[in-house]
């Protein structure tokens, strides 16, 4: 006796398909979740972005333009002022923390400032220069930085901290005001992400100053 083969009708087929496309979308292995991310050195504000506004997508004011160049170039004095005083930390401070912190608000103070000249540059390069007139906040002495340059260990450690502390509140509140006014939101990611950073490292050297030894 043989036996007869039949091929599946349709119907039989794409219920066997059917029945193949659940079991691999069971026993598929899921996507591991993104990293989480980290947090960066904010990079600089595309000039693209300074055009118009995505939420109402009206151009900016000729004073909200403005406010965004006075601002970046305030700022890159006011970082300027920081890393001169940082690198004075590597030969001249005795707690091992403040090298250390130093060594990485230089770094990272003089990358973001020749970033902020390459943005100036590149829109003043298009014709949209502007005064600067933005005032500096915390800004540190030229006395105080001369002094630093003079002092070693212990009293350089306070009169550090003593500097920096405020500069960088200065900083952090120069970013606040610039967020609270209109203009390229490229400019306000980069304000926030510097007040975060600063507000951080004050309240490291705060920690730093209350173990520090008295005078």
């Amino acid at each position: 006796m043989r036996t007869v083969r039949r091929r599946p009708t349709a119907a039989t087929a794409a219920l066997i398909a059917m029945v193949g496309l659940s079991i691999t979308a069971c026993t598929a292995v899921p996507d591991p979740a993104p990293p989480t991310a980290a947090l960066v050195t904010p990079s600089a504000p595309p000039g693209a972005e300074s055009a118009r506004s995505p939420a109402s997508g009206r151009a900016y004011t000729q004073e909200a333009i403005a406010a965004d160049f006075a601002f970046v170039a305030a700022m890159v004095v006011h970082h300027e002022q920081a890393v001169e005083l940082a690198e004075l930390a590597v030969g001249r401070a005795a707690d091992p923390e403040i090298v250390s912190l130093a060594e990485r608000m230089s770094l990272a103070q003089a990358a973001e400032a020749s970033t902020m000249r390459s943005w100036l540059e590149r829109r003043q390069a298009t014709g949209e220069s502007h005064e600067h007139g933005a005032a500096m906040e915390g800004e540190i002495s030229r006395a105080t930085l001369d002094r630093a340059a003079q002092v070693r260990g212990a009293t350089f450690d306070r009169l550090f901290i003593a500097a920096m502390v405020p500069h960088h509140l200065g900083a952090v509140r120069m970013a606040e005001d610039r967020l609270a006014e209109p203009g390229d939101p490229a400019v306000a990611r980069w304000a926030r992400a510097m007040a975060e950073g600063q507000s951080l490292e004050v309240d490291r050297l705060r920690e730093i100053e209350a173990r520090l030894p008295r005078a």
